[in-house]
């Protein structure tokens, strides 16, 4: 479980298909855990609680964690998801605010969703309930006190911004674990380009470096040293993310195989 882990945690973040086929079988003994997304930028795909449901059936050597967006959902339709991914083995639940979109008149509260997720525990299945957050300390504290039972935040780039990061959130040692996301800086127009969707942003002597060209080795390798920085700060593992599906079972499973390093 995310909420109570016993070792350090590294997961990939996957999205769901367009239409429904049989890629999910292609994580087998290649990610152990993964973040499956919810209809991320607007773009409609197979029900994350559905494909979360598939893989505990047809992939028994991953563990999923769903990501419940509030963005076009009232609570109902959010318990009624839960509920039907609990029954299908899904124990685990990750809720976000998600992209807004303009013709999306109404939204759900998370903070509400997260306390009433809370509350179905005492009478449903065990599972288990966390949320985003930034790196802001405010922001972080009231979502501790809202009830959540981890965090993932980021994503970061820069290896050096790491532990400057971690200190912002003021983290009690008592608090839940927080993961940190990790995107691989590819190239600069790359790293700007997700600086605009809120990665924190890297600093200048990582800019300068990458200014000068970097090879997608090189890329990989920095992930890794944040994900390196991300242990000794403090975090309790990681979420690779911003990648294609081909990607995360192909090339960054031959770099972030959990049984190879």
């Amino acid at each position: 479980m995310l909420s109570q882990p016993d070792t350090w945690i590294e997961m990939a973040e996957v999205n769901p298909p367009a239409l429904p086929d049989s890629r999910h079988l292609m994580l087998d003994h290649i990610w152990q855990r993964v973040l499956i997304t919810d209809n991320t930028f607007g773009k409609i795909r197979v029900s994350p609680y559905a494909f979360g449901a598939r893989i505990t059936h047809d992939v028994p050597s991953v563990t999923p964690t769903v990501v419940a967006s509030t963005r076009d959902r009232n609570i109902l339709a959010i318990e009624s998801e839960v509920r039907g991914a609990l029954g299908n083995g899904v124990k685990s639940f990750l809720v976000v605010v998600g992209d807004t979109r303009p013709q999306v008149e109404h939204m759900s509260h998370h903070y509400e969703i997260i306390e009433h997720l809370r509350a179905l525990q005492t009478h449903l299945p065990e599972f288990e309930a966390g949320m985003t957050t930034r790196f802001r300390d405010w922001q972080y504290r009231r979502r501790v006190d809202a009830g959540a039972q981890f965090f993932v935040t980021g994503p970061i780039m820069d290896p050096a911004t790491v532990a400057p990061s971690m200190e912002k959130l003021k983290r009690d040692p008592a608090d839940p674990p927080v993961y940190v996301m990790v995107i691989p800086p590819f190239s600069l127009k790359w790293v700007e380009r997700m600086e605009t969707i809120g990665t924190v942003p890297v600093g200048d002597d990582f800019r300068a470096r990458l200014a000068s060209g970097i090879a997608r080795e090189e890329a990989w390798e920095l992930s890794l040293e944040v994900a390196e920085a991300a242990r000794d700060a403090g975090f309790g593992g990681v979420v690779l993310t911003g990648l294609k599906f081909d990607t995360v079972v192909d090339e960054a499973a031959a770099v972030w195989h959990p049984a190879g390093r």
